[in-house]
C-alpha cells in the first residue's frame, strides 16, 4: 500500500504530512495561546494584544515549517532519461540546419554557459560542436 499522495502538485508521504501538521499545530497553537495570555496582561489595547499574539503564532508556523522541511525530505526523484537528451539533441540539430555552424561553447559568456547548463543544453551543445569539428576534419 502506497503512502504517497499528490497535494497541490507535489508528492508527499501521508505519514510525514500528518506529522508536519501535528508539529505545526503543536508549536503554533500553544505559542499563540501563551502569547495571547502574555500580551493581554501587558498591553492595554486588547486588539493590539490579539494582533501581537497572532503575529507570534504566525512566526511559530514558519518555525514549524522549517523544522518539518528539515525532518521530512522530498519524496520525488528527478531522473533525466536518454529520450530527453535525444530530444534536446534533435532540437539543436534543427537549429543548426536553419542557422549553419555551431558556436564553440567555450566562446560563450559565463552567463550564457550557466543558462545552458540550467536548461540541460550545455553538454549537448559541446557534443554537437565537437562532432561538427570532427566532420570538418574528415571532410574539409
Amino acid at each position: 500500500m502506497s503512502r504517497l499522495i499528490e497535494v497541490w502538485g507535489d508528492t508527499v508521504d501521508t505519514r510525514h504530512m500528518g506529522m508536519s501538521i501535528a508539529l505545526g499545530a503543536g508549536i503554533a497553537a500553544p505559542t499563540f495561546l501563551l502569547g495571547r495570555a502574555f500580551f493581554t496582561s501587558t498591553v492595554a489595547d486588547t486588539t493590539l494584544a490579539e494582533s501581537y499574539a497572532l503575529l507570534l503564532g504566525l512566526v511559530a508556523c514558519l518555525v514549524a515549517a522549517v523544522i518539518a522541511a528539515r525532518l521530512f525530505k522530498p519524496k520525488r526523484i528527478v531522473r533525466e532519461n536518454s529520450a530527453i537528451t535525444e530530444s534536446r539533441r534533435e532540437a539543436l540539430e534543427v537549429i543548426a540546419a536553419d542557422g549553419g555552424e555551431w558556436t564553440d561553447p567555450a566562446e560563450l559568456s559565463a552567463e550564457v554557459r550557466e543558462e545552458l547548463r540550467l536548461l540541460g543544453l550545455y553538454d549537448v551543445l559541446v557534443e554537437a560542436h565537437e562532432e561538427a569539428q570532427r566532420r570538418q576534419e574528415v571532410h574539409p
